[in-house]
């Protein structure tokens, strides 16, 4: 059973959009091929302009400070690289890699003894 069912409507127009698929694919499959040609170039030229140009103009004004955000913006990057520099150390020792050392545990096992040749009944199962 679905756990999300869809709005009648949803799945009216749905339904209606593959049926028009399909009598458009037995009627005429080339005009088909084309429209659904076009339709791919349609959005990948608006997904070009829209990457290439819209989307830095709209990045270009939401980087514009004012004049008092960019001075305390150009405070913050002046921090971040002063704590970059103070904290990169050079490595003057040289880790040596020791064999591992595999530990024994103290835990003393024992065997307690039960029945052990009696079969299950497996009628209970």
């Amino acid at each position: 059973m679905l756990r999300h069912s869809l709005h009648p409507l949803v799945l009216t127009i749905l339904g209606l959009a593959v049926l028009g698929l399909a009598v458009r694919l037995f009627t005429s499959p080339g005009s088909l091929l084309m429209q659904i040609l076009v339709t791919v170039g349609i959005v990948a030229i608006l997904l070009f302009v829209f990457r290439r140009f819209v989307m830095p103009k709209i990045m270009g004004e939401q980087a514009a400070y004012s004049p008092q955000q960019s001075a305390q913006v150009q405070k913050a990057n002046a921090r971040k690289k002063y704590a970059g520099a103070k904290s990169q150390k050079p490595d003057k020792k040289k880790r040596v890699s020791r064999p591992l050392v595999k530990r024994q545990s103290n835990v003393k096992l024992t065997v307690i003894e039960g029945k052990k040749n009696k079969k299950k009944n497996r009628a209970l199962f």
